[in-house]
């Protein structure tokens, strides 16, 4: 992708149109993926960020206006929770597109202190975080965005669709090198599961993060046995890096 550029010449015709990559800000040029990232990125804030930034602004001058209305102020509050943990999301989503991941390469920590409690406010839900003493302490930060974003989405599910009351996430790193991502809640189940036609887009973003990190994601589930989902990524993850993936290395 390349920004064109059309010049006028002194009798007034038009120039041919030349095509000038956008730069990096280092001096370097951008690939066309990088130009559509960051023009998603730029959309994002501009029509997601400002709005929900504006909308939390607004509940708060609304909520100063019912002071002494606790019925009222108890939802405000709900509503004003729920809107800063999305406007959170879309700016670790504006870091991602920028290659400035909001992920730490620590996944436990970025776990225990920010994606749990976080869940466990909002949903009411009580989770559980079992990592084994082999997990590594650190990982690199775009596996660490995938395994986040595969649990943050396992989650979301287990409370929107299967009425669970409580999930269990484990971590472990397996003896036949390979990690393996569980998360397991006590829900209704998922019905159709082998149908594709049924598939969510959440079930086939996981899926794909998954891939990306060439491993693979499968779901169980039983009628009234709850659903678990479980990501198995070989350690090569550990070494992984956009740049070695596209190569091929």
């Amino acid at each position: 992708m390349a920004v064109q550029i059309s010049a006028y010449v002194e009798t007034g015709s038009v120039a041919p149109i030349v095509e000038l990559p956008l730069p990096f800000p280092d001096g370097g040029v951008q690939s066309d993926g990088e130009q559509i990232k960051n023009a998603l990125a730029r959309e994002l804030h501009d029509q997601v960020a400002q709005n929900l930034t504006a909308l939390l602004m607004q509940t708060q001058v609304f909520a100063h206006e019912q002071q002494g209305h606790k019925d009222v102020l108890d939802q405000l509050t709900y509503v004003q929770t729920s809107v800063r943990e999305v406007l959170n999301n879309v700016r670790q989503m504006l870091g991602d597109l920028r290659g400035k991941h909001g992920v730490s390469d620590d996944l436990v920590q970025a776990l225990k202190e920010g994606l749990l409690p976080s869940f466990r406010r909002r949903s009411g839900l009580k989770v559980s975080l079992w990592v084994s003493r082999s997990w590594p302490v650190v990982l690199p930060p775009e596996t660490c965005i995938h395994i986040y974003r595969i649990i943050q989405e396992a989650l979301t599910n287990a409370q929107k669709h299967g009425r669970a009351t409580c999930v269990h996430v484990a971590l472990k790193a397996s003896s036949n090198e390979r990690f393996v991502i569980s998360i397991r809640d006590d829900g209704d189940g998922i019905l159709n599961l082998d149908d594709e036609r049924h598939m969510g887009m959440g079930i086939l973003g996981m899926r794909e993060r998954a891939g990306l990190l060439g491993g693979t994601l499968t779901l169980r589930s039983r009628p009234l046995g709850g659903t678990t989902v479980t990501a198995n990524i070989p350690k090569e993850a550990l070494h992984w890096s956009p740049k070695r993936a596209q190569s091929g290395l």
